[in-house]
């Protein structure tokens, strides 16, 4: 067991390569899935389907893009309100009272499959484009059986609400996003309290992160410690967001972690590599029209009338706004 208590299951049998999963085997899934999010918020998935060789290929090829002059990875960077582009060292910062992340990502939402060849950075990492579309392919299907897994194991009445609302990712219809994140190695003395990726909590429903063996990724326990995520080969990391806490009425948590900066010469001068995988529901899904499970029967006084129903778009861009006027 890792060191910050974070649960493993196995997906061998209702993973990706495997069509024949029976409605029993996902349902012993679904439960585990649920108890793992309940209790902790985060489950290391062992056989999702989605190979350590892949992850290494998509990080060797998107690692040429970070590993070319500043100049060059620029002329990709992400444009202001558009989900699609690179962020150079300290241009992000999640929380609006510390300082800037120490690292560099390229986003890709759900735009990305309707942008030409032209517009990704195929000439400084040929196959970039390739790889991570592959990536955000195999990743929404990895994402769905989760999501079909967890309803099953929530005992809701409609098995597949949680797929339907979630069958607009990788389209410009939701928020979902594929991330390349490259940590480069520290060689100057950063600000107080600065970190690799400051202490945040995901605003997805789920999100997938697939980390190398380097380190560094910390997860915040019940009692407020921060542990260690160690890392786990040929595992994906898997934990629930902000979106799905409020949707299940915290039932399932949204658990802050951050990645530190480390502590010894031979981590700081090493480069970290993780893909991401953030998913959104559909913009239009309504997240706060309470569910219904098979054990009970949803009161007219339990319904929320229409003019009082959330959407997911709503729902972040509100969440987002909340986040920076009360830290600024």
């Amino acid at each position: 067991m890792p060191a910050s208590d974070i649960p493993i299951i196995d997906f061998a049998t209702c993973g990706l390569e495997n069509e024949d999963c029976t409605h029993d085997e996902l349902s012993t899934l679904g439960k585990s899935l649920v108890q793992a999010f309940s209790d902790v918020g985060f489950v290391y998935l062992r056989n999702c389907g989605i190979d350590d060789d892949f992850v290494q290929k998509a990080n060797r090829i998107t690692g040429q893009f970070f590993a070319s002059p500043v100049c060059e990875k620029e002329r990709y960077n992400k444009k202001p309100g558009k989900n699609f582009g690179y962020m150079g060292i300290e241009t992000e910062r999640p929380n609006p009272k510390l300082p800037s992340d120490y690292k560099e990502l390229f986003n890709a939402g759900g735009e990305a499959f309707y942008r030409t060849k032209q517009e990704w950075p195929d000439d400084i990492a040929p196959g970039f484009s390739e790889v991570m579309l592959d990536f955000m392919k195999r990743s929404k299907e990895l994402s769905l059986r989760i999501l079909h897994a967890l309803a099953i194991g929530m005992d809701l009445k409609d098995e597949k609400f949680f797929h339907k609302c979630h069958s607009d990712m990788n389209t410009m219809e939701t928020f979902t996003t594929g991330r390349s994140l490259y940590y480069p190695p520290i060689t100057k003395k950063l600000k107080p309290d600065q970190q690799r990726f400051t202490e945040h909590s995901d605003y997805t429903s789920i999100s997938l992160v697939f980390q190398d063996s380097v380190g560094g990724l910390q997860v915040q326990r019940v009692d407020g410690e921060y542990v260690d995520a160690t890392p786990v080969v040929g595992t994906v990391l898997v934990n629930i967001g902000n979106t799905m806490q409020f949707w299940t009425k915290g039932k399932l948590k949204s658990t802050k972690h951050r990645v530190v900066v480390p502590d010894n010469e031979h981590q700081l001068k090493t480069v970290r590599r993780s893909l991401a995988y953030f998913v959104h529901p559909n913009n239009d899904a309504y997240i706060n029209q309470p569910l219904m499970y098979k054990d009970e029967s949803l009161n007219a006084a339990e319904t929320v009338s229409q003019e009082d129903l959330i959407t997911s778009k709503e729902y972040l861009l509100d969440t987002m706004r909340a986040v920076w006027e009360d830290r600024a």
